[in-house]
């Protein structure tokens, strides 16, 4: 049985040829290890670049059909108007379908200009039915409650407000910062959809619709992508409209990635901020899609938290696979190593080293073994056996030589 000796050259030829095979796999798997943890967070990243993209589509599409409602409401207020066949209670009539019909409106409106729907704001008294309010303008305020019930209400004119300014300095759709509503008393959070309404060149006033937040937000909170990952929203100034924590909503974005995310919202350009960590989500990255939403000049982001465990996961498992099959790998090879050591290396030389023992004693008779053989250990034999028969000569010479001194 061949054994291993902390001197013998088998050894050394083994340890020298395992740690350079070992060396081999260590950098080359290294370097797959890096790249595929590239190419896993790449897919990952498209992945969620994706799911962003697909989950804006679809908020895009909600608002837009509100945009849409409040840009017909104007045309029809328009053109209604023009002809003489709508007062302020057709009109009251007809922004309650607003409200009625799209879940996401949480209220549907019209805010006069000062004194220019009819003439009458001066001298109306406060008329519920109408949208009068008691300074005698008409506005009229649909409001879906918390209970899903629809009340009319007015409001006071605040002609500096962003519900009515974008839309009324612009003259185009336009969409408020978030804010909170105070009508009602619940509290409920949203947006104002506002169009301008002209008539013969004159605006006579704004209507509009509230985007109900709060359904956004059940809506996103629900969505777990990844597993464990989450999905937020947050508006054209930053203002977090579905956030990671109650705490956070109606709040700007501050924090790590702020800047980010402000650029993302300004540029229209996906950003990427990476290792964050909060709450529950011990480490993620964070993809900012930003989206337009369409006829309102109004850009908002979709937030996406990619768990870095999606990323690290299968690169682990790979890492694991590599690490097994390199084992598997440097262990065949030892043991062919060890095969072909010990056939080629080990017992030639044995075989060498026993026959130069038996030279040693004076033993001349015997061949040397392995001549046969074409690499170098044959070439060593050869020589040897040269070297056995120049050995023998001598000796017979000597012997001869003892034997004539005998005889004389």
């Amino acid at each position: 049985m061949f054994k291993f000796k902390a001197k013998s050259l088998a050894t050394k030829l083994i340890a020298v040829t395992g740690g350079t095979i070992a060396l081999v796999l260590l950098a080359s798997n290294t370097v797959l290890i890096d790249q595929t943890q590239s190419r896993v967070s790449d897919l990952v990243y498209a992945q969620a670049d994706t799911e962003a993209k697909a989950i804006a589509a679809d908020i895009a599409a909600d608002i837009g059909a509100l945009a849409g409602a409040a840009r017909a409401m104007g045309g029809v207020i328009e053109q209604g108007h023009t002809a003489g066949l709508l007062d302020r209670k057709g009109i009251v009539t007809l922004l309650k379908a607003n409200t009625e019909k799209n879940s996401f409106a949480l209220g549907s409106w019209f805010a006069e200009e000062p004194n220019a729907f009819d003439g009458k704001s001066r001298e109306l008294p406060e008329q519920l039915e109408t949208g009068t309010h008691k300074d005698g303008s008409f506005n009229p305020y649909w409001t879906k409650r918390k209970d899903g019930k629809i009340t009319l209400s007015t409001f006071e004119s605040d002609y500096k407000a962003e519900w009515y300014a974008l839309a009324a300095q612009s003259g185009k759709g336009a969409m408020s910062q978030p804010y909170q509503e105070t009508s009602t008393g619940d509290g409920l959070t949203m947006a104002s959809i506002a169009y301008p309404v002209n008539v013969d060149g004159k605006m006579i006033g704004v209507t509009g619709v509230d985007v109900s937040l709060n359904t956004l937000y059940k809506k996103l909170s629900q969505l777990k992508p990844f597993g464990e990952g989450r999905v937020m929203l947050v508006s054209q100034g930053a203002t977090w409209i579905v956030a990671p924590t109650i705490e956070l909503l109606m709040k700007e974005y501050d924090g790590q990635g702020h800047e980010i995310v402000k650029e993302a919202i300004a540029s229209g350009k996906i950003g990427h901020i990476p290792n964050l960590t909060f709450d529950e989500l011990a480490s993620f990255d964070r993809v900012v899609y930003p989206f337009a939403l369409p006829d309102i000049n109004t850009t908002w982001a979709v937030i996406v938290d990619v768990p870095r465990a999606a990323i690290n996961a299968p690169v682990q498992d790979q890492t694991y696979m590599m690490i097994i099959g390199g084992l598997i790998v440097l262990g065949a090879v030892m043991v062919g190593l060890y095969f072909a050591v010990r056939t080629f290396v080990q017992k030639p030389l044995a075989g060498l080293v026993s026959d130069v023992a038996t030279l040693g004693k004076g033993v001349y008779t015997q061949p040397i073994a392995g001549q046969d053989r074409s690499d170098e250990t044959g070439s060593v034999a050869k020589a040897l056996e040269g070297f056995r028969h120049q050995l023998a000569d001598t000796k017979r010479l000597e012997a001869e030589a003892n034997s004539q001194r005998q005889l004389t």
